[in-house]
């Protein structure tokens, strides 16, 4: 029996109590439970993670896991189909509900789902999927039954868009309307988007483009998590990556994590200390959180690039006069908080 790793659980549990809102540490704790055996506390924290986080597709698969492993089929199967709701175009999670579909004899559902995951996956999930779809359409004949068309089928805009954007992915940029309220035909249109673009980037997952693509999808649908996972994942595979660098401090600052925006935002100014706009964003930061004297640093370089540059000075100018009430403090750009 393998030796469990206590230091491993508490380090994951500690991560749910910091960040209670993500998904990501919920599901990480689950998964982790879930693959050492431990169903009941696997199903517990995921559980918790629904009633505390959004975006909850991934805590909804790995639950539909969990109950398939516990033998509750139909539990399963419920789970599973709220994650797919969620996130239309995963392969994998298409994948996990068209077999416990079939383990629950579903079968007419079975088949459809898992013609639906080998249209998301590619070739290499026909190769791996078909062997098994002929098993389900040959049990089907044998029992009279046509296969139901569930989950509906992508309507033919969708269709459209996720085809457009499977050919060139740089369509999906075009696509982002930088609007909050979206009309429901383009939360579709996005999501269409979304759905190609996720099946690209698994079957080419160096290329970062597609995922500073899938971040900024994401983030005009208001996934922000997922739009984080997904800058993140850009900036991994090219730390140059500028424009995915600016897309994380904003998606950092939207979801609350101004010294991580501020992070990035930094190490943007380094990447192009030409841009005007960086230094003014790293100072307001760098403000906000607290550390007047970075943010000074910030605002004189903007005047660098542009000494005309009116916000840099009034914001600098405002900045020194509060330092000279309070006193003297650390050199600007020696470091702000301790």
């Amino acid at each position: 029996m393998r030796q469990h790793d206590y230091e491993k659980e508490s380090a994951l549990r500690g991560k749910v109590r910091t960040e209670p809102g993500k998904a990501e540490v919920h599901g990480e704790l689950g998964a982790w439970l879930l693959r050492a055996g431990r169903l009941a506390q696997a199903r517990e924290a995921l559980q918790t993670g629904l009633g505390q986080a959004t975006q909850t597709s991934r805590l909804h698969h790995l639950l539909g896991l969990v109950f398939a492993g516990a033998g509750d089929l139909d539990s399963a199967v419920r789970h599973l189909e709220r994650a797919t709701r969620q996130e239309p175009g995963r392969f994998d999670i298409l994948r996990d509900l068209a077999l416990v579909e079939g383990a629950a004899g579903r079968m007419a559902d079975s088949v459809e789902t898992l013609r639906q995951a080998i249209s998301m996956g590619g070739e290499a999930a026909a190769a791996a999927l078909t062997p098994l779809l002929r098993v389900g359409e040959k049990a089907l004949l044998k029992q009279g039954a046509k296969p139901e068309r569930r989950p509906p089928q992508p309507p033919s805009r969708a269709a459209f868009v996720e085809r457009m954007v499977s050919r060139d992915p740089s369509v999906a940029e075009a696509l982002v309307a930088r609007r909050t309220e979206l009309s429901a035909p383009e939360m579709e249109t996005l999501r269409a988007a979304r759905r190609a673009l996720t099946r690209l980037a698994s079957q080419n997952p160096a290329f970062p483009d597609l995922y500073f693509s899938l971040g900024l999808i994401a983030e005009q649908l208001g996934e922000v998590d997922r739009a984080i996972e997904a800058a993140e994942k850009a900036i991994d595979i090219n730390p140059r990556y500028v424009e995915a660098c600016l897309l994380a401090v904003r998606l950092y600052e939207r979801s609350g994590q101004r010294a991580r925006a501020a992070e990035q935002c930094q190490k943007a100014s380094e990447l192009r200390p030409q841009w005007l706009d960086v230094h003014l964003r790293l100072g307001h930061l760098l403000r906000e959180d607290g550390r007047p004297h970075e943010a000074a640093a910030a605002y004189r370089r903007a005047l660098e690039v542009d000494k005309r540059c009116k916000e840099a000075r009034r914001r600098l100018d405002d900045i020194e006069a509060a330092l000279a009430v309070a006193g003297p403090g650390p050199a600007a750009g020696e470091g702000g908080r301790q």
